[in-house]
């Protein structure tokens, strides 16, 4: 909140702007409340559920890891999302596209 952000940074008044600047950018409070209202889930213990909007990173991926489980862990992330769905990092194959 702003007075969370206003207490660090009265903390930090005596330091010069650019090393203040930096040391609010990594206080491990600050970084930890901006995450405060976020929610993520696997796609596995995503089953049953359904939200409006779907968020699906591709993460890393070999070509050995690109089969039949695979198939069915993105069937079952996809299919959560009743209004939204945002493929995110996907490669270009993905979507009949070659780099």
């Amino acid at each position: 909140s702003r007075a969370l952000y206003g207490s660090v940074v009265a903390g930090l008044a005596d330091r010069p702007r650019r090393e203040r600047r930096e040391l609010v950018r990594k206080d491990p409070w600050l970084n930890a409340l901006q995450v405060k209202y976020g929610q993520a889930i696997t796609g596995h213990k995503a089953q049953g559920g359904q939200w409006r909007a779907v968020f699906v990173e591709q993460g890393y991926l070999t070509e050995d890891m690109m089969d039949r489980d695979l198939v069915r862990w993105l069937y079952t992330a996809v299919t959560r999302a009743t209004e939204r769905l945002y493929l995110v990092n996907f490669h270009p194959r993905f979507f009949g596209e070659e780099p």
